[in-house]
């Protein structure tokens, strides 16, 4: 693999575990959470939203979402505790091979930043209770073109405000789904093969695929 001008990382379970919100999750549903279909209908929900022209934060369609999947199991949510468990989201922890992987890379000379559907605010929160901004060149918020990932405009606005040409943006991922968008907009990709994470949709896999963020490290530095 070449050296990446850019990588663009994902942020919601590419760089930051779901964790804490899976034990909110068992607190309100039992065992066997329910936290995938949850985050499945997030995306649907940003998808709808592109599709109608109608953005709005990827918190509120978390919160929309939550309350969906409450009902469908015949369970009564207040909106403010669904608010309540959303807002976890601002303080995720990275997963333990990601502090190191992205100090080793910046440490290395690579640009990086943080290509995200979470709104700007809850984006730089994040990062900060992370403890990843310091890695970072910049947080870009989808929020930024009111288009979700994975339109292509999210892909071409981060390459935009880089300076650099959408193919010297790389995407790095745990989401088929992003990189299969990144790819359509002519940027490069890089798929993050996390446990539970398969590619399900029918385009190619990328070239380029890594167990973590750490294998990433260990690919890109020579």
């Amino acid at each position: 693999m070449n050296k990446p001008p850019v990588i663009a990382f994902d942020v919601n379970e590419t760089l930051l575990s779901l964790d804490p919100i899976k034990a909110r999750f068992e607190q309100i549903f039992g065992g066997d959470p329910p936290v995938g279909e949850w985050f499945a209908r997030m995306l649907h929900g940003s998808l709808v939203a592109n599709a109608m022209d109608n953005y709005r934060p990827f918190g509120d369609i978390g919160v929309e979402a939550l309350l969906t999947v409450a009902v469908k199991r015949g369970l009564s949510l207040r909106g403010e505790d669904a608010v309540d468990v959303v807002g976890e989201m601002m303080s995720l922890p990275p997963h333990p091979d990601v502090p190191d992987g992205l100090r080793r890379l910046h440490e290395a000379g690579f640009e990086m930043v943080a290509l995200t559907n979470s709104s700007s605010v809850v984006a730089r929160d994040q990062m900060e209770n992370a403890g990843l901004t310091q890695f970072l060149r910049r947080v870009i918020s989808v929020e930024e073109v009111r288009r979700f990932k994975p339109d292509p405009a999210t892909y071409h606005h981060a390459a935009q405000l880089m300076g650099i040409p959408i193919g010297d943006l790389t995407l790095v991922a745990a989401h088929d789904w992003d990189c299969a968008g990144a790819t359509a907009a002519d940027a490069g990709t890089v798929f993050v093969k996390r446990p539970g994470a398969v590619w399900s949709i029918p385009a190619d896999m990328p070239d380029v695929v890594v167990g973590d963020i750490a294998d990433l490290a260990d690919l890109l530095i020579h």
